[in-house]
């Protein structure tokens, strides 16, 4: 049961006009607050972040402005230089500044991918996170959005975007639970493998997501193959995965129970 919730929980999740968006921002951020929950950010400068090591978001940056989705919510930034500048909750207010003898690793390959990927990525903050005041969750509620946000979440991930492809596939999962409904009722179909799902799974990590491997791991998890899914969730800690990691814990301390 925890482990379908967990996929269903991939699914909740202004002025951008003169620049494209780009997510070639690379470096260690660190911050002196005392009170912040995220004392730095490290960017990649290929679409991914540190989130303070509690897992990794995406991001793209257009004009000004720098946008993180870490697991569940949006962080905003103000880009000056070498600093950034929080303007939404969780960390407005807060500064970070560049550390320019940090050894941020930078995994920019394909430039012209990259530059895709964050383009991708602001149109799907443009249609899904910036217009709406709902969360994701709220949209299950809701006919016509959720119609809506199905269809733009299916053309993204057809177009390449691996963040949609991810809640594509927690909507896939919670489907074939019975729907909203069936979660709201705590009536959850007993899950039978649908390589639908599996193979949406393994177009995910050879997008080169890595959580990929996370999600299809606990998608083997509820059908009750433990070993594919330990498998699964080991690849992705192996590729540096943190939230692999805490799923495989979690997975072995209820197992104990």
């Amino acid at each position: 049961m925890k482990y379908i919730l967990f996929l269903l929980g991939i699914i909740s999740c202004g002025y951008f006009n003169a620049q494209e968006a780009d997510n070639n921002l690379q470096g260690y951020f660190m911050t002196n607050a005392k009170e912040t929950l995220y004392p730095y950010f490290a960017f990649d400068g290929n679409g991914k972040v540190d989130i303070a090591g509690y897992g990794k978001g995406d991001y793209f940056v257009k004009n000004d402005s720098l946008v993180v989705f870490p697991d569940k919510d949006i962080f905003v930034f103000k880009v000056s230089k070498n600093r950034l500048t929080g303007i939404s909750s969780w960390v407005q207010n807060t500064r970070w500044d560049l550390k320019k003898d940090s050894l941020a690793e930078n995994n920019r390959k394909d430039n012209a991918l990259a530059k895709k990927n964050a383009q991708l990525l602001y149109e799907y903050y443009r249609k899904i996170r910036a217009k709406s005041k709902a969360n994701n969750f709220d949209k299950l509620f809701d006919e016509s959005a959720m119609s809506n946000y199905t269809k733009t979440i299916d053309d993204l991930c057809t177009r390449g975007l691996a963040k949609a492809c991810m809640e594509k596939f927690g909507l896939m999962v919670m489907q074939d639970a019975g729907g909203m409904e069936a979660v709201l009722k705590n009536k959850l179909k007993k899950p039978k493998q649908n390589p639908e799902i599996i193979k949406l799974g393994q177009k995910i990590i050879s997008m080169g997501e890595i959580e990929g491997h996370t999600i299809l791991g606990s998608y083997y998890h509820s059908l009750g193959d433990k070993s594919k899914a330990e498998k699964e969730w080991q690849r992705a800690v192996d590729k540096g995965s943190m939230k692999a990691g805490m799923v495989q814990i979690e997975a072995e301390m209820s197992g104990l129970q």
